[in-house]
């Protein structure tokens, strides 16, 4: 009977290669028949075995390899196709015409007539005094172990038993330094600039007390001054930005009664300076839940929302400007255009997710002892038409990677390894099957440690010591 896959198929993939004959293929992909010609796939949602190309390893192996090393036994014998030995081994030779093929070839139609003989032969073995045990040194016993058959419930069929699953330890590269990276990373301590004349000390002092005047710009301004100073003991933008707020509400009522005291009606003795002072109250908390609104309004976490500007938080960009240049470039981030773009009718492919399959998608952390890097790998899939023929999961499998210290530059090699999403490379839009990243780095390092969470890999590359 030539051999068939069943529904229970997981599309592992393991048979595949096992076959001697290439009978097997995905499904959704043709199949060649031995003068060339292609044929339709036999199934668009599992492996098909194609019985005109399919000897049971007869001539090969003494059992059905696919059989062997399927993981949930649904490689069976198809009971609507019975063929013999003969057959078999003359379909071989077919298929193979370049290679001799003796009639004594493997075949497990032969290992089924030797199981008979073998089991009539084993009484009288026995009886004779064993003399394969006998042969054994002295002092050693030779003992075989039962065999314990397990059968599924309600079908009678023979499960095979299930070695226990290896976790499979994380790839190592030349370069790659020892120890946990939980280790390394809490080694490395905080973020933490080392200033070294006094000059430099007092500027980053002031530039702590002032803070809650910068706190007044832009969101993106604050985070870039954040990252810029790489040390939140002289500037977190959060912290400025709530420092902002509560100055505001002394600098607003300040600037009104000001304003009010430029009139020549108006004494700062006078009781009508009350209302300039509400006024500049009353503006100050305004302006506060306006900024904060998010956090107000819709009960979300002062951290997660956004730190929004005081209306006067423009006149400050070029200060910040002039602070970011003389703290120097601290770290290195990718970033993307726009969202999307509609492929078809109904899929949205994100312009991030694009992004990370060059391996553009990546952030540079530097401190003053190591670099802190973390690139994204894609994590879904890309819409194409051949998803649903192929079978193709949502998420994306893992990518296969290498890593590499060059010099200064930091390389990071990234492969589909999945041969089924690697099929749609061609046809996909802008889905490569494989990318190459190189992040220069300012200083020389010592080597890198790496570990990948979820989709995300982290590499500490600790810098050369001066």
């Amino acid at each position: 009977m030539a051999t068939m896959i069943t529904s229970e198929c997981i599309n592992c993939g393991a048979c595949e290669p096992e076959c001697p004959n290439t009978a097997i293929y995905q499904g959704g992909v043709q199949w060649q028949a031995p003068d060339g010609a292609m044929h339709d796939a036999l199934s668009n949602d599992i492996f098909y075995i194609v019985p005109e190309k399919c000897t049971e390893c007869v001539g090969f192996h003494d059992h059905e390899a696919c059989a062997a090393v399927c993981p949930v036994d649904c490689c069976v014998p198809n009971p609507e196709i019975p063929e013999t030995h003969e057959v078999l081994l003359q379909r071989a030779r077919e298929l193979h015409p370049g290679e001799p093929i003796p009639d004594d070839a493997p075949s497990r139609f032969k290992k089924a007539e030797e199981a008979p003989a073998a089991a009539a032969a084993a009484p009288a073995a026995a009886a004779a005094g064993a003399p394969a045990a006998a042969a054994a040194p002295a002092g050693i016993v030779i003992q075989a172990a039962p065999v314990r058959v397990a059968r599924r419930p309600g079908t009678g069929k023979v499960e095979r038993p299930i070695a226990a699953v290896l976790r499979t330890p994380p790839p190592m590269f030349m370069g790659e330094l020892p120890g946990e990276f939980d280790e390394i990373l809490a080694s490395l301590g905080a973020r933490r600039r080392h200033i070294g004349s006094g000059a430099a000390r007092l500027g980053f002092t002031l530039l702590s007390v002032f803070q809650g005047v910068l706190g007044a710009l832009p969101d993106g301004a604050k985070r870039r001054l954040e990252a810029t100073v790489g040390d939140t003991r002289y500037f977190s933008a959060q912290l400025a930005t709530a420092a902002n707020v509560f100055l505001n509400m002394l600098f607003y009522p300040i600037a009104c009664i000001v304003i009010a005291l430029l009139s020549p009606t108006e004494s700062f003795f006078n009781w009508g300076i009350r209302w300039w002072l509400a006024l500049g109250l009353f503006i100050a908390v305004l302006e506060a839940m306006w900024r904060m609104r998010e956090s107000v309004f819709r009960g979300i976490p002062i951290a997660e929302a956004p730190m929004r500007m005081a209306f006067y938080g423009p006149l400050l960009l070029p200060i910040a400007s002039i602070i970011e240049s003389m703290c120097g470039r601290r770290g290195v981030a990718s970033g993307v255009g726009f969202d999307g773009f509609y492929a078809g009718q109904d899929h949205f492919d994100e312009k991030i997710e694009r992004a990370r399959r060059y391996g553009e998608v990546y952030e540079l952390d530097e401190r003053d002892d190591a670099y802190l890097l973390r690139l994204e790998f894609p994590r879904v899939v890309p819409p194409t038409s051949l998803g649903g023929q192929l079978g193709l999961p949502r998420e994306m499998p893992d990518y296969e990677y290498d890593l590499a210290v060059h010099g200064r530059q930091f390389v990071v090699h990234g492969r589909i390894g999945d041969q089924r999403v690697r099929k749609i490379t061609g046809v996909a839009p802008a889905f490569p099957p494989d990318f190459t990243t190189r992040i220069a780095l300012g200083s020389a390092v010592s080597g890198f440690r790496h570990r990948l969470r979820g989709k995300t890999l982290e590499v500490i590359l600790p810098k050369v010591a001066s």
